[in-house]
This record gives structure tokens, sequence and C-alpha cells, in this order.
């Protein structure tokens, strides 16, 4: 059950920046215990951040594409792993519209967090059997696996010991869900039982990737905002100005605010175009699809140049612990190195440019 914490008439923007404080106030003790202390997680829980983007007849604060990413950007910009949970986890719910009503409720509402975390890399192997699959694998990565309610991740199919294929050839690959996470029971997604509306009808590697790159917006944002404070009281060695009153400093911060701002305005220019054609239920296209990779991986990689910029021309400063500049660093690093982000993705969008085909899986 969510207990709604907030104003109802209180928008998820503003929601998001009033928890905001709080969450920046604990980064210290989450980077410490690597993990979210639970009493924030249900704080986001019960402000609905989690279900952001669901209606509010499902516990949702019923926001759209748009709006959702920018709720993902001003945590992150508090604290840049509270920023990527919450991506994960809204990015779980949307895929719960895969679910049969009952395996659904069982798994993200019975719960006062109800997410999944988990790998859409299929390294795990389900071989049929009477009644389901039998899943084994290893998977190295789940965001949030401390705070959710399931796990999850991709798994090869076998009838057997016999890859089962696709009408195109490839291996089929399905998602096994393990609820609750101390049994590791599978429930298998099912393709035919999805919750129409615009933001099922964009591909789910698309929606995915769209909130990580916004956590590296958000962390660019706040590594900007830590060395315009910065530059008000430092001086560095063998100088007698402020570095904000450097001719150079001021050149790199504008720089480094031009790089973060276009990258947001493209990315944020083609995601909108995208919303209208799912709201307008049209099909998404190839095209559209190559496009929204280019900007999502442009908008990442622009927020991890930015950040490293600015850390640069702080100086020594940026390299200690006791500064957030240090981990924002780290933070904007880590963001460009999902795979849905990396530079390689640029060669990707500039082979269907080209009248190519595109030779990466994630289209």
């Amino acid at each position: 059950m969510i207990t709604d914490t907030v104003p109802a008439a209180t928008t998820p923007l503003a929601i998001a920046r009033a928890l905001a404080p709080r969450i920046r106030e604990r980064a210290a003790e989450i980077e410490a215990s690597r993990q979210l202390p639970p009493d924030l997680v249900l704080e986001i829980a019960n402000a609905r951040l989690f279900r952001v983007a669901l209606p509010d007849a499902e516990g949702g604060l019923g926001a759209d594409i748009l709006t959702t990413l920018h709720v993902i950007e001003e945590v992150a910009r508090a604290d840049g792993s509270t920023g990527w949970c919450l991506a994960m986890g809204i990015n779980t719910l949307r895929q719960s519209a895969q679910f049969a009503p009952e395996v659904r409720r069982a798994i993200f509402f019975s719960d006062p967090v109800g997410i999944s975390a988990g790998s859409a890399n299929p390294r795990g192997r389900a071989v049929a059997v009477p009644g389901g699959y039998r899943v084994t694998g290893h998977w190295f990565f789940a965001s949030g696996c401390m705070h959710s309610s399931a796990l999850h991740g991709a798994c090869k199919v076998f009838d057997g010991d016999a890859p089962r294929r696709r009408p195109n050839g490839d291996q089929e690959v399905r998602i096994a869900y393990f609820y609750p996470k101390s049994i590791a029971h599978p429930a298998r997604s099912n393709p035919c039982m999805r919750f129409t509306g615009p933001m099922n009808r964009m591909h789910g590697f698309d929606l995915a990737g769209c909130g990580f790159c916004c956590v590296g917006l958000g962390v660019a944002r706040a590594a900007l905002d830590a060395f315009v404070e910065l530059a008000q009281v430092k001086v560095p060695r063998s100088s007698s100005e402020l570095l904000r009153d450097r001719a150079l400093v001021q050149a790199k911060i504008g720089e480094a605010e031009a790089i973060l701002r276009s990258g947001r305005a493209l990315l944020f220019d083609i995601v909108g175009e995208m919303w209208e054609t799912a709201v307008a239920a049209r099909p998404i296209t190839e095209r559209q699809r190559a496009d929204l990779r280019l900007a999502m991986t442009h908008a990442a990689q622009s927020a991890a140049t930015a950040t490293h910029m600015v850390c640069a021309t702080a100086g020594t400063t940026s390299i200690f612990t006791s500064s957030p500049l240090e981990r924002y660093a780290r933070d904007a690093e880590v963001v460009t190195r999902h795979n849905q982000l990396q530079f390689v993705n640029y060669e990707a969008v500039g082979r269907t440019v080209l009248g190519l085909e595109s030779n990466s899986p994630l289209f």
C-alpha cells in the first residue's frame, strides 16, 4: 500500500524537488553503505516517484515520458545513485504491463516499494519443463536489489539441450522474475497480456536508456553547481585571484554549460517527437529509434564531458573524496559505461544514416 505524503495538487517535478534536499543530505551515507537507506526508499515510494509514470488508478502520478525524465534528472542532481535506482524502478514498473493481472498484482502491488531489480543481459539459462521453466544463471548487475521486492534476469531459452529459435533464427530470450527474492521463484512474462497506453508503445530498451542518460544529466548539473560554489572561494596555488575571476575558467564553465545544455536539448526534442507519435497511436519508426539512440548517447557523453571539464578546472580539489566533484566524476563515467549509452552507439546510428542495417542488438 502506497501512502501519499504529498498534496494532491503537487506536480511530479515539484515532488522530486521537495525530496531533493533530504536525498542530498544522505549522499555520503549512500556512498558508504552502497545502498539506499530503507527509510529513504520508503519515502520515495510513498511520494509515488517509483510509480510516476503509472496512472492515478494504479497509485501513480500519471506523468508523461518528458515529465518522468525530468523527475529522474532532478533526483540524480541530488544523488546519482538514487537517481539511477529510481530510473531502474520506474522502468521495471513499466515492464510489469507485460504480466497477467494476477501476477502483476502479486509482484508489484503487494509490497510498499513494489519494484524489481535485475539485468536484461541474457546470462541465464531457461530450460522448458512441465508448467514453466527451470532457470539457472548468474547476472552481474541488479541495481536496487537491496530494496526491491523481486529480482529478474534475462535467459536464453532451451528445449532440453536444444536452443529454442525465433522465426528469424535468433535464440529466444525471456526475462525470468524471482518473487519473493528469498525463494527465487520464477514468474514468466506473457507478451500477450499487455496494458495499452503511450508509454507501452515505446520500446523498453529506449525507455530504459532515456532514464539512465537523464541520471548523467542530473549528475552533470550538480557538478556545475558545485563548481560554481567552489569558484566563489577558491584561490588556486600560485595565484592571487579567485577561480571565478580567471578568464580561462570563465570560458571553460561557459563551454561546459553549452555542451551539457545542447546534449539535453537534443534528447528532449527527440523524446518529445517520439511521445507525440506514441500518443497518436502511430507506429514508431526505426529511424525514430535510431534518432533516439543518437540523442541518448550524445546526452550521456555530453554530460560526462561537461562534468570532467569542470572537475579538471577545479584542480586538485576534485580528486579528494571530501569534494562532491570527486564522486560526480565517477558517477558521470559510470553512466557512459551502460551498453545503451556507450560511444560505440554512434557507429550503429551512423550505419542507419548511411542506409545500412544497424549492427546493434538494441535496435
